[in-house]
């Protein structure tokens, strides 16, 4: 199973080339923060080399307005070494990201999210430290184990960019509790079809309405959504799997993705449009404002010039009864 791990892995970091408004979504929904969508995002160095020289690659760091740290780590399977390799890898970034303007160490604060769920998957994983004559302290790491998450769940907390991993509940389908492969049934079948025609597709699109993820956003998930779907296919098949079932999901994938697509780059069209017209207003507005100074820059004028005429037609009376 390790070339499905490595397409998950893959398909993780890939999320990351989305908009910084949906990753601070993300962020705000893993981590219960509330940074606006202007914050900034600035991606560091993922690969690391120890004293073996060894290389090491995590899977993201990011800091957020030049000063919040994190690190998110991705889990096909549980790992009960990776609370080692995730303080080894904050420790790394710590030292990276460290300044020469005082001694401090600055670790990024970490958690691993679980794309398939496990019943010894702890909530929390604890590494302690201890610095001898100085005391011990405990490392903790959190889970965020995304199966046991509705959909309803993952939507309030706007954790949309996670959407496409919904396709792994496939894998409950194509696979037994062992493991083995099997044949699904045209039920089961039509069972996948609304998990992503509703709960992906769908999710896509409402996210999309309220303004959490770009266009593009959209464009990317739905693409991602389709090559995590076609690498699990290809897969069972290569296993000996239904070399059938392609086809026998018309339109599960396909008709929504083109669909969407096609109403996604509409809606673009008419946002450009929309955007054209109100700058063309704003540039009308600013033209009929600068008329309406001229305007009353003219009217003072005439004003100031009617008197002097009023002062001067005095003057001539004042003159003629002199005389």
């Amino acid at each position: 199973m390790q070339e499905i791990k490595d397409i998950f892995d893959r398909s993780f970091k890939r999320i990351f080339s989305l908009s910084n408004s949906a990753i601070l979504c993300l962020i705000n929904g893993l981590f219960d923060t509330d940074y606006p969508p202007d914050s900034s995002i600035v991606y560091t160095n993922r690969e690391s080399t120890n004293a073996a020289l060894k290389h090491h690659f995590a899977d993201v760091f990011l800091i957020i307005n030049g000063e919040h740290h994190y690190h998110l780590e991705a889990q096909l399977y549980l790992d009960k070494n990776i609370v080692l390799r995730v303080f080894e890898y904050g420790f790394y970034h710590a030292m990276e990201t460290q300044t020469n303007e005082n001694f401090r160490l600055d670790f990024p604060e970490p958690i691993v999210i679980y794309l398939v769920d496990s019943p010894d998957i702890p909530p929390e994983s604890t590494l302690h430290i201890s610095f001898s004559g100085q005391g011990t302290f405990d490392y903790h790491v959190r889970s965020f184990i995304y199966p046991r998450h509705s959909l309803a769940e993952l939507e309030q907390k706007n954790l949309i960019v996670l959407i496409p991993f919904q396709i792994l509940r496939l894998r409950a389908i194509l696979y037994d509790t062992s493991g083995r492969i099997r044949r699904p049934s045209k039920d089961e079948f039509q069972q996948l079809k609304e998990i992503v025609a509703c709960d992906i597709i769908g999710g896509i699109k409402t996210n999309l309405s309220v303004g959490n993820i770009t266009f593009s956003d959209a464009n990317k998930l739905i693409d991602l959504t389709n090559k995590l779907y076609e690498q699990i296919l290809l897969h069972y098949q290569k296993r000996g799997g239904d070399q059938s079932m392609g086809v026998m999901l018309p339109g599960a994938i396909e008709l929504p993705h083109d669909d969407i697509i096609f109403k996604l780059e509409r809606l673009e069209e008419l946002e450009e449009s929309n955007t054209a017209l109100t700058n063309k207003i704003t540039a009308l507005t600013d033209e009929n404002t600068a008329l309406a100074d001229e305007n009353t820059a003219l009217v003072d004028e005439n004003t100031a010039l009617a008197d002097k005429v009023e002062k001067l037609k005095a003057r001539i009376a004042e003159l003629e009864t002199s005389k």
